[in-house]
């Protein structure tokens, strides 16, 4: 054993194995080194959604870059006080100032965080506190190094290792603790601490370079520039205008990519509705090949009289009515997609219809065909939905379009009222307003400033909304919860499950306007900016609610950069699998819009039925969407009843449909022969 020791004694340890055995310590690397360790940590703790291994290490990495960041504020301001070559002492005096300023600041009562910038303070000395111990902790590591300065790199080398090992041994028994939060989940667990570990260092690596690029062509234009403050300042405002161009270049290159996917023609959705109910149809005056990738599925996807009275057990009432403008229709004329749409219900008679229900989808256009459907179901057919397309985007790429959908969701809205009030008051059709995700946020900012004399004004009856997202209006003021004067009390309520609903009163459910229906755990609902620095009510003990972890806390920025990756994950679905979970509302939909819209009575069974339904409709929705021939694609309810022009599609010369037509108009009668299949030929 001697020997052994002696032979490793005289082994020369080059420069690089002591580099690493350095950037191996969570200690004493550099003075963000134990706070990214906690960070990392962190990221491994419970959250309101499992993620993937990617997304996982993208929180992770981020954390990372924000303990970094924070640490260096830290560091700025002890450099102020003492140089880095100070000794020990007067280093850590520093640090206790610093940290016993953070520690002032992070005792301010929280009852009086409700004020945002208070709650900033209290924040802002957290982190404070936070990175002045972690930097003294490396202090304390680096003072250890230099006292042994002729040791050889054996032992920080096994240090570095056993600290290492010991944290990937802490994050490996997070991880099973975490997924096994979540028991509702419907995609397989695919989180994997190598994965994460391999997506957090390049998350790292690549914001380090950004921040490293950002600092050097700084310098170079305060070169290039010359001394002097004036000349300096003139540099960095330069450079931050030539990074944020650069950015915002990038960034809508990016989303003009995505946009393309709105002219893709899928084949599955191929030939345009036979029915003159439908837009899209060859007497309608929205062409199919202008209504865009989501709204050919919507018109394509309808529920037939066949098939209503197979699934309510009586005979169906109408044939719905399904009328989609979309993006591509009048892009240069803002009122023109709203009086499309008028004119549209009104060729297809949908104001004789007994329920008109009006939509605002989300920020790619798509509409839940679920919500839809039972809707139609529930009518017995005897009802009009419309929609109008704002944009082409995700939602989280769309927040811009938000007032562009406002828009033309208040001019349909308005329109709508003008054309009803023409018509008896026993033969107007009762208006339904219903919006998801960014489409509710879309269509309630039209009533932010009415509350609930809005929906008089406008003419609407009732509304749901759901996933109702932090950002809209209605849920920063409050309104949501029935607070305000424009909103009496019982005519808003806000529910993560039916039960509660079907907990209320017959008089309550009647008085009833607007329904949010909001899972608890639902993260898009809940994320907004105020996560950076303050506490939310839905972390807050003993008002936890179902899905939300009781180990789950709140951290400053931290907790900001997991509820948005949480929030990224939300949209994932299985077809057919419906669930009550995060932002999938599927399960929920068929009793919610029979109970909040009031629609005529469905016996248990019935609604059963529907549910079963909903979810066949879906798997088959899916094949078609999956479909690379017309051939291979399940034919929708109604080309399976429209005899044989109707089965199938027709295959394309072309992947994708042309863009918007921004010279010329069309006529009707031209608009009325022009289709897919047309040009395909």
């Amino acid at each position: 054993m001697r020997r052994l020791t002696a032979v490793v004694g005289e082994v020369r340890w080059s420069d690089q194995m002591q580099a690493l055995a350095g950037w191996l310590n969570p200690l004493a690397a550099s003075p963000a080194a134990p706070r990214e360790t906690v960070a990392a940590l962190d990221a491994f703790g419970p959250s309101l959604m499992p993620r993937t291994a990617r997304l996982q290490g993208v929180a992770m990495g981020l954390g990372v870059l924000g303990a970094r960041a924070t640490t260096g504020v830290v560091e700025k301001l002890t450099r102020m006080a003492v140089p880095a070559d100070a000794r020990l002492p007067a280093q850590l005096v520093a640090r206790a100032v610093i940290g016993g300023a953070g520690v002032a600041l992070a005792a301010l009562p929280e009852r009086h965080c409700k004020r945002l910038w208070v709650a900033s303070l209290r924040s802002t000395g957290q982190l404070l506190r936070d990175g002045a111990a972690g930097a003294a902790v490396h202090d304390l590591g680096r003072w250890v190094q230099r006292r042994y300065p002729d040791q050889r790199a054996v032992r920080p080398i096994a240090v570095s290792a056993i600290h290492t090992a010991g944290l990937l041994y802490r994050a490996g028994r997070r991880l099973p603790t975490r997924e096994a939060a979540v028991d509702r989940w419907p995609l397989p667990k695919t989180t994997t601490l190598p994965g994460a570990l391999a997506t957090s260092y390049v998350v790292t690596t690549v914001g380090t370079g950004l921040a490293q690029g950002f600092v050097w062509s700084r310098g170079a234009l305060e070169s290039y520039f010359g001394p002097g403050p004036s000349k300096r300042v003139l540099a960095r405002l330069v450079n931050a205008g030539v990074w944020a161009g650069a950015a915002m270049a990038v960034y809508n290159a990016g989303v003009a990519y995505v946009g393309r996917a709105n002219q893709k023609v899928e084949p599955g959705y191929a030939t345009p509705p036979a029915s003159p109910l439908l837009s899209g149809s060859s007497e309608s005056l929205l062409p199919f090949a202008d209504l865009g990738q989501q709204g050919r599925r919507y018109v394509t996807d309808v529920v037939t009289p066949e098939l209503i009275e197979q699934v309510m057990g009586e005979p169906a009432v109408a044939q719905p009515i399904r009328v989609y403008v979309g993006f591509n229709s009048e892009p240069l004329y803002q009122t023109g997609r709203a009086e499309l749409a008028l004119a549209e219900l009104d060729r297809a008679g949908a104001f004789q219809r007994s329920y008109l229900l009006l939509i605002s989808p989300t920020g790619t256009g798509w509409v839940d065909q679920t919500l839809i459907e039972a809707a139609e179901f529930l009518t017995r057919g005897d009802i009009a939905t419309c929609c109008i397309q704002y944009a082409r985007y995700p939602s989280f790429l769309s927040v811009q379009k938000v007032a562009l959908g406002r828009r033309q969701f208040r001019l349909l809205l308005w329109g709508v009222k003008q054309r009803l009030a023409g018509l008896p008051p026993e033969g107007r059709p009762r208006v339904l307003v219903f919006g998801e995700s960014l489409g509710a946020w879309t269509s309630s900012d039209v009533l932010m400033y009415q509350g609930i004399d809005g929906f008089d004004h406008y003419g609407i009856d009732r509304a749901l909304w759901v996933g109702l997202p932090w950002l809209a209006k209605w849920s920063r003021s409050g309104m949501t919860r029935g607070s305000g004067t424009l909103v009496p009390e019982g005519t808003v309520g806000v529910f993560d499950r039916h039960e509660q609903l079907q907990e209320l009163t017959e008089e309550e459910r009647t008085r009833l306007r607007a329904v949010v229906l909001s899972h608890d755990n639902d993260p898009i609902a809940v994320f907004g900016p105020d996560l950076l620095v303050q506490r939310p009510a839905w972390l807050a003990n003993g008002q936890r609610g179902r899905g939300v972890h009781e180990q789950m806390r709140w951290l400053p920025l931290v907790t900001f950069v997991q509820t948005g990756m949480d929030a990224m994950n939300a949209m994932l679905r299985v077809p057919g699998e419906f669930t009550s979970f995060g932002h999938d509302y599927r399960g929920d939909m068929a009793r919610f819009v029979c109970d909040s819209y009031r629609l005529p009575d469905a016996i248990d069974p019935q609604l059963a039925r529907i549910e079963q339904i909903l979810r066949s409709l879906e798997l088959e929705r899916a094949e078609r969407i999956k479909a690379e021939h017309s051939d291979a694609a399940p034919p929708a309810p109604a080309q399976r009843s429209g005899g044989k022009s109707l089965r199938g599609g027709v295959p394309l010369r072309t992947p994708r449909t042309r863009g918007a037509r921004w010279l010329g108009r069309r006529g009707p009668t031209a608009r009325a022969t022009t289709s897919i299949a047309d040009r395909s030929q």
